[in-house]
């Protein structure tokens, strides 16, 4: 028997009265390991006194410019384009893709006159007596006149 008692002892089975006692032992803190620093910060805007919000007007001479008016969207700036004086197929491209930028953004387009739109991003909440929102089945040119 005393084969199979130092075999639980040592196992940690054992009687604990064999168990040596040790008052004199200090418990040493428990450490938890730290998740991995990835390196990458929240970048979190905090409001500040009171920004002046920038209105882009453009009167754009061709679809080469539409990328850059997209930029001020993205920027969250409105924009109001007037393509009155341009071909009808060049500001119907020009309408077209602002429109799904706008829409990419969760902005608005609203029609202000037959040529002239104005389109938000999510930031601005539009009111007023402005014309409907413009949709897909709105043929903007045939109420201009122009096709």
């Amino acid at each position: 028997m005393a084969f199979w008692d130092g075999l639980l002892n040592w196992l940690g089975y054992g009687h604990e009265e064999d168990a040596p006692v040790t008052d004199n032992l200090v418990k040493e803190p428990e450490l938890r390991p730290t998740p991995p620093n990835t390196g990458k910060a929240k970048l979190v805007s905090l409001p500040t006194a009171r920004q002046a919000l920038r209105l882009v007007i453009a009167r754009p001479q061709s679809f080469d410019q539409a990328a850059n008016l997209a930029e001020n969207l993205k920027n969250y700036r409105p924009v109001i384009v007037n393509v009155e004086a341009l071909p009808v197929d060049e500001a119907k491209r020009i309408i077209d893709f602002l429109s799904g930028a706008t829409y990419a953004l969760g902005g608005r387009v609203r029609r202000v006159t037959s040529g002239i739109f104005l389109f938000t991003s999510s930031n601005i909440d539009l009111s007023g007596d402005l014309e409907e929102q413009v949709t897909g089945g709105s043929n903007w040119l045939e109420a201009a006149g122009r096709k």
